[in-house]
Protein backbone atom coordinates (compact mmCIF):
# COMPACT_ATOMS: atom_id res chain seq x y z
CA UNK A 1 0.00 0.00 0.00
CA UNK A 2 1.31 3.63 -0.79
CA UNK A 3 1.08 6.19 1.57
CA UNK A 4 -1.31 7.79 -1.67
CA UNK A 5 -3.66 4.94 -1.02
CA UNK A 6 -3.18 4.66 2.22
CA UNK A 7 -4.96 7.86 2.99
CA UNK A 8 -7.80 7.20 1.12
CA UNK A 9 -8.15 3.86 3.02
CA UNK A 10 -7.96 5.35 5.77
CA UNK A 11 -11.06 6.25 7.26
CA UNK A 12 -12.58 2.96 5.68
CA UNK A 13 -10.27 0.97 7.73
CA UNK A 14 -10.48 3.21 10.99
CA UNK A 15 -13.69 2.69 10.91
CA UNK A 16 -14.18 -1.24 10.85
CA UNK A 17 -10.78 -1.63 13.14
CA UNK A 18 -11.64 0.77 16.09
CA UNK A 19 -15.23 -0.66 16.82
CA UNK A 20 -13.91 -4.55 16.64
CA UNK A 21 -11.02 -3.41 18.79
CA UNK A 22 -13.26 -1.77 21.02
CA UNK A 23 -15.88 -4.76 21.35
CA UNK A 24 -12.94 -7.51 21.70
CA UNK A 25 -11.73 -5.45 24.55
CA UNK A 26 -14.82 -5.99 25.58
CA UNK A 27 -15.15 -9.62 25.32
CA UNK A 28 -17.60 -9.67 22.50
CA UNK A 29 -16.20 -12.20 19.96
CA UNK A 30 -18.27 -10.65 17.35
CA UNK A 31 -15.38 -7.84 17.22
CA UNK A 32 -13.04 -10.36 15.51
CA UNK A 33 -15.96 -9.98 11.87
CA UNK A 34 -14.79 -5.89 11.71
CA UNK A 35 -11.27 -6.61 12.57
CA UNK A 36 -11.69 -8.97 9.20
CA UNK A 37 -13.22 -6.55 7.60
CA UNK A 38 -10.65 -4.10 8.11
CA UNK A 39 -7.97 -6.14 6.87
CA UNK A 40 -10.33 -7.02 3.67
CA UNK A 41 -10.82 -3.30 2.93
CA UNK A 42 -6.43 -2.62 3.68
CA UNK A 43 -6.80 -5.10 0.57
CA UNK A 44 -9.09 -3.70 -1.49
CA UNK A 45 -6.74 -0.54 -1.48
CA UNK A 46 -3.84 -2.03 -2.65
CA UNK A 47 -1.01 -0.07 -5.04
CA UNK A 48 1.54 -2.68 -6.05
CA UNK A 49 4.40 -0.89 -7.93
CA UNK A 50 4.22 -2.52 -11.79
CA UNK A 51 7.09 -1.66 -14.20
CA UNK A 52 7.00 -3.14 -17.62
CA UNK A 53 9.52 -2.14 -21.15
CA UNK A 54 6.31 0.12 -23.03
CA UNK A 55 6.28 -0.33 -27.13
CA UNK A 56 5.59 2.45 -29.04
CA UNK A 57 2.18 2.18 -30.48
CA UNK A 58 0.67 0.24 -27.48
CA UNK A 59 -1.98 1.76 -25.46
CA UNK A 60 -2.04 -0.29 -22.24
CA UNK A 61 -4.92 -1.23 -19.73
CA UNK A 62 -5.91 1.66 -17.77
CA UNK A 63 -7.49 -0.60 -14.85
CA UNK A 64 -7.22 -4.87 -13.59
CA UNK A 65 -10.65 -6.57 -14.16
CA UNK A 66 -12.11 -8.49 -17.32
CA UNK A 67 -13.20 -7.08 -19.95
CA UNK A 68 -16.88 -6.41 -20.85
CA UNK A 69 -17.48 -4.28 -23.68
CA UNK A 70 -15.43 -3.36 -27.08
CA UNK A 71 -18.21 -1.10 -28.54
CA UNK A 72 -18.18 1.90 -31.02
CA UNK A 73 -18.60 5.21 -29.33
CA UNK A 74 -19.27 8.95 -30.26
CA UNK A 75 -16.42 11.31 -28.63
CA UNK A 76 -16.13 14.63 -29.49
CA UNK A 77 -12.72 15.03 -28.07
CA UNK A 78 -11.70 12.05 -30.44
CA UNK A 79 -12.99 13.79 -33.81
CA UNK A 80 -16.42 11.62 -33.88
CA UNK A 81 -16.15 8.21 -34.29
CA UNK A 82 -14.47 6.01 -31.55
CA UNK A 83 -13.63 2.51 -30.11
CA UNK A 84 -15.01 2.00 -26.36
CA UNK A 85 -13.11 -0.57 -24.04
CA UNK A 86 -14.73 -1.39 -20.73
CA UNK A 87 -13.22 -2.82 -18.26
CA UNK A 88 -14.87 -4.13 -15.06
CA UNK A 89 -13.81 -4.11 -11.54
CA UNK A 90 -14.90 -6.39 -9.10
CA UNK A 91 -14.08 -5.86 -5.34
CA UNK A 92 -10.63 -8.08 -5.38
CA UNK A 93 -9.08 -6.34 -8.17
CA UNK A 94 -6.58 -3.13 -7.64
CA UNK A 95 -8.39 -0.07 -7.74
CA UNK A 96 -5.98 2.11 -8.86
CA UNK A 97 -6.53 3.44 -12.06
CA UNK A 98 -3.16 4.08 -15.06
CA UNK A 99 -2.57 5.95 -17.77
CA UNK A 100 -3.14 3.52 -21.07
CA UNK A 101 0.26 5.69 -23.10
CA UNK A 102 2.13 8.67 -22.62
CA UNK A 103 1.27 12.22 -23.26
CA UNK A 104 -0.16 15.23 -21.05
CA UNK A 105 -3.46 15.69 -19.11
CA UNK A 106 -5.19 17.64 -21.60
CA UNK A 107 -8.41 17.54 -19.56
CA UNK A 108 -9.28 16.44 -16.18
CA UNK A 109 -13.36 16.34 -15.78
CA UNK A 110 -15.57 15.49 -12.76
CA UNK A 111 -19.07 13.94 -14.46
CA UNK A 112 -21.93 14.02 -12.55
CA UNK A 113 -23.95 10.94 -12.60
CA UNK A 114 -26.21 7.91 -11.22
CA UNK A 115 -24.92 5.25 -8.59
CA UNK A 116 -25.57 2.36 -10.51
CA UNK A 117 -23.74 -1.55 -9.89
CA UNK A 118 -21.08 -1.60 -12.13
CA UNK A 119 -21.67 -4.40 -13.75
CA UNK A 120 -24.51 -3.03 -15.21
CA UNK A 121 -24.30 -1.48 -18.76
CA UNK A 122 -25.87 2.00 -17.26
CA UNK A 123 -22.62 2.46 -15.25
CA UNK A 124 -21.30 4.00 -17.95
CA UNK A 125 -23.50 7.34 -17.24
CA UNK A 126 -22.71 7.12 -13.09
CA UNK A 127 -20.90 10.23 -11.38
CA UNK A 128 -16.86 9.76 -11.81
CA UNK A 129 -13.83 11.71 -13.79
CA UNK A 130 -13.22 11.85 -17.24
CA UNK A 131 -9.27 12.62 -18.32
CA UNK A 132 -8.68 13.40 -21.68
CA UNK A 133 -4.90 12.50 -22.83
CA UNK A 134 -2.90 13.49 -26.05
CA UNK A 135 0.47 12.09 -26.92
CA UNK A 136 2.42 10.60 -29.37
CA UNK A 137 0.37 7.80 -29.39
CA UNK A 138 -2.30 9.86 -30.56
CA UNK A 139 -5.38 11.06 -28.45
CA UNK A 140 -7.08 8.87 -25.71
CA UNK A 141 -9.74 9.27 -23.11
CA UNK A 142 -9.97 7.32 -19.75
CA UNK A 143 -13.16 7.46 -17.53
CA UNK A 144 -13.64 6.50 -14.62
CA UNK A 145 -16.81 5.44 -13.08
CA UNK A 146 -17.61 4.75 -9.07
CA UNK A 147 -19.85 1.99 -8.29
CA UNK A 148 -23.11 1.72 -5.83
CA UNK A 149 -21.44 1.22 -2.99
CA UNK A 150 -18.67 4.20 -1.66
CA UNK A 151 -19.82 6.70 -4.92
CA UNK A 152 -16.47 8.41 -5.20
CA UNK A 153 -13.74 8.60 -7.07
CA UNK A 154 -9.65 10.17 -6.28
CA UNK A 155 -7.66 11.36 -8.67
CA UNK A 156 -3.52 12.07 -8.56
CA UNK A 157 -3.14 14.15 -11.65
CA UNK A 158 -3.79 17.53 -12.84
CA UNK A 159 -4.60 19.67 -16.22
CA UNK A 160 -1.57 20.13 -18.27
CA UNK A 161 0.84 17.48 -16.01
CA UNK A 162 2.85 14.71 -18.30
CA UNK A 163 2.32 11.35 -17.57
CA UNK A 164 3.79 8.08 -18.98
CA UNK A 165 2.17 5.11 -20.12
CA UNK A 166 1.12 3.22 -16.93
CA UNK A 167 1.89 5.65 -14.17
CA UNK A 168 -1.14 6.15 -11.62
CA UNK A 169 -4.07 8.20 -12.65
CA UNK A 170 -6.47 8.08 -9.52
CA UNK A 171 -8.67 4.93 -7.39
CA UNK A 172 -11.48 4.39 -7.21
CA UNK A 173 -13.23 3.51 -3.88
CA UNK A 174 -14.97 -0.29 -3.80
CA UNK A 175 -17.02 -1.43 -6.77
CA UNK A 176 -16.40 0.53 -10.52
CA UNK A 177 -15.44 0.05 -13.80
CA UNK A 178 -13.12 2.03 -16.03
CA UNK A 179 -13.83 2.81 -19.97
CA UNK A 180 -11.01 3.41 -22.45
CA UNK A 181 -11.76 5.49 -25.82
CA UNK A 182 -9.26 5.50 -28.47
CA UNK A 183 -10.01 6.86 -32.31
CA UNK A 184 -11.77 3.89 -34.35
CA UNK A 185 -9.23 5.47 -37.32
CA UNK A 186 -6.06 3.79 -36.99
CA UNK A 187 -7.02 1.57 -33.70
CA UNK A 188 -6.57 -2.12 -33.50
CA UNK A 189 -8.54 -3.45 -30.69
CA UNK A 190 -5.76 -6.61 -29.02
CA UNK A 191 -8.80 -7.33 -26.50
CA UNK A 192 -12.16 -9.08 -26.61
CA UNK A 193 -14.85 -9.24 -23.80
CA UNK A 194 -14.00 -12.18 -21.24
CA UNK A 195 -10.38 -10.99 -21.46
CA UNK A 196 -8.89 -10.44 -18.27
CA UNK A 197 -5.68 -7.02 -18.21
CA UNK A 198 -3.84 -5.68 -15.44
CA UNK A 199 -3.40 -1.67 -15.68
CA UNK A 200 -0.20 -0.80 -16.98
CA UNK A 201 0.71 -4.13 -18.12
CA UNK A 202 -1.52 -5.60 -20.39
CA UNK A 203 -2.03 -4.30 -24.18
CA UNK A 204 -5.41 -3.22 -25.18
CA UNK A 205 -4.99 -1.47 -28.86
CA UNK A 206 -1.91 -0.68 -31.31
CA UNK A 207 -2.28 2.62 -32.64
CA UNK A 208 -1.12 2.05 -36.71
CA UNK A 209 1.28 4.20 -38.08
CA UNK A 210 2.80 4.33 -34.47
CA UNK A 211 5.07 1.34 -33.79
Amino acid sequence: MSRRSWAVARPYVLGALLPGLALLSAGRRSGWWLVGLAGALLLFFRDPERRAVRRPGVVYAAADGVISAVESAEDSWLGGRAVRIVTFLSLYDVHVTRSPLAGEVAALEKEEGGHLPAFLGGAGRNSGYRVCLEGPEGRAAVEMRAGMVARRITPWIRDGERVKAGQRLGLIHLGSRTDVLLPTAGTEVLVRPGCRVRAGLSPLARREGRR
